[in-house]
């Protein structure tokens, strides 16, 4: 998420966390003097095993996805925030991408409900998509959750995505006045560490990357914390963020893969599944 964009996209629906969402992305969009545009989408109805049919069955459908726009139309107004709304039948997955496309949005806002811990191990199948499908930014929202920058945790593993994360994640610290903790997490049997040094070598190559972000931090003014654990790289992250109070994660992605989808179990999406905070995953450019 740049810290200068001009259109922001929220997806709503009739649930609870859409308005999490909604309210989230109107404070951005009015700290960044960003147009806001809602998308809606109604599944397209099909039938019950084509055995019988309703002739209006996606206008009557749509009543409750109309309504939220209309809801959230409403709550702009009522903020000041002038808002767009689109609302569109077909493949929720689909249309959101091609909506965020045609609005050459900077970024996407997701809302997603809570959930037990078991529920919550795997995010659910569409948001995962759209995170996969997106052209731009999105920033993931927990039902009842706040947007913050204060503390501002990234995930780096010396790849061009994560170091494109952390150009975000600097951007925003930059932005609102936070800091940013750069976490290396290294995922290696304890026994091969320390059988064939594999955990020392590891610790060398992954220093260089955080180095290089705390230099850039140190440059603009921005303060980066830095620090190399061993573990599960999702584990290690959401425990990360609960220890020091973090207020947002930011993950690069493997930019839009073929099928518009992230593989199951990805980093990526067990952190956003498992995370009690906002996360932003980078789409890089």
């Amino acid at each position: 998420m740049p810290a200068r964009i001009a259109t922001i996209l929220v997806a709503i629906d009739p649930g609870n966390a859409s308005q999490t969402a909604l309210h989230q992305a109107l404070e951005l969009a009015l700290f960044l003097r960003a147009e806001l545009v809602a998308v809606s989408v109604t599944p397209r109805y099909e039938g019950n095993m084509h055995r019988w049919k309703i002739s209006n069955a996606d206008e009557q459908l749509s009543q409750p996805f109309k309504q939220c726009l209309e809801e959230a139309r409403r709550i702009a107004a009522a903020s000041g925030q002038e808002l767009r709304t689109i609302h569109t039948v077909g493949d929720p997955v689909q249309e959101i991408v091609r909506t965020a496309e045609e609005q050459q949005a900077g970024l996407l806002l997701l809302g997603y409900p809570k959930r037990t811990r078991i529920e919550r191990v795997l995010l659910g199948r569409t948001a995962a998509k759209v995170i996969g499908g997106s052209p731009c930014d999105v920033l993931m929202v927990p039902e009842q959750a706040e947007v913050h920058f204060s503390r501002i945790l990234v995930g780096i593993d010396g790849s061009s995505f994560s170091m494109e994360a952390g150009q975000r994640a600097l951007g925003l610290a930059l932005a609102f006045g936070g800091e940013v903790h750069a976490l290396t997490v290294l995922d290696i049997p304890v026994e091969r560490g320390f059988l064939y040094g594999v955990l020392d070598e590891a610790r060398q190559k992954s220093f260089p990357p955080l180095q290089t972000l705390a230099g850039q931090g140190q440059r603009l003014g921005v303060r980066v914390v830095t620090e190399i654990r061993e573990g599960s790289p999702y584990a290690t992250i959401v425990n990360y963020s609960q220890e020091r109070d973090i207020e947002l994660i930011v993950l690069g992605s493997y930019g839009r893969t073929a099928l518009g989808d992230i593989l199951m179990g990805s980093v990526v999406e067990r952190v956003t599944s498992l995370s009690s905070c906002p996360t932003l995953v980078v789409k890089k450019r």
